[in-house]
């Protein structure tokens, strides 16, 4: 009599064992999902912050032009008010001084786009990376298989269940 409770109890506790593996199993596979998922989104998220930067950066160089146009127009008004014939091109001081200001300008935005590039490809490398990060948690969940880890538990419960069986004297069959 006590050996058919003690092999009774082995079994449903080897029962027990396998849906509770089943359900852990179920439950890191659904992890790796939901992991995957907000790697995705993280990607989405970069890419539309890199094409937020690319956008500043075409306002920012807007607006430097602008400011370069209003620098040119006070250093003439300037220069005008000071008796100086803005444009006479005989003059190669007051020329100067305009096409200084353009230059600086210009180097000015060339400086602005690269910075802008520089955020901009930071931003697309880190939407790459959650990217490939998505489909490494994607193929974890898809190596996650409940079934098998349930089964998996079964079997090796119900083999131990039935050597400790054996090993109490218990006969099986014939």
């Amino acid at each position: 009599m006590c050996t058919g409770i003690s092999i009774a109890l082995s079994a449903a506790g080897t029962l027990m064992s396998a849906v509770s593996a089943y359900q852990a199993s179920q439950a890191s596979k659904a992890q790796a999902n939901y992991q995957a998922a907000v790697a995705r989104n993280n990607a989405i998220t970069a890419r539309q912050t890199a094409a937020a930067i690319a956008e500043r950066g075409k306002v920012a160089e807007a607006d430097h032009r602008r400011k370069i146009r209003q620098a040119r127009g006070r250093a003439r008004a300037v220069q005008a008010a000071s008796g100086f014939l803005v444009d006479d091109t005989a003059d190669a001081s007051n020329q100067q001084l305009i096409q200084d200001i353009a230059e600086l300008g210009q180097l000015d935005i060339l400086r602005i786009r690269d910075n802008v590039a520089l955020e901009e490809r930071r931003a697309r490398i880190q939407g790459v990376n959650y990217q490939a990060q998505a489909g490494l948690f994607s193929a974890q969940a898809g190596s996650i298989n409940p079934l098998a880890a349930g089964a998996s538990t079964l079997i090796s419960g119900a083999s131990a269940t039935f050597r400790t069986a054996t090993d109490l004297g218990f006969k099986f069959g014939r």
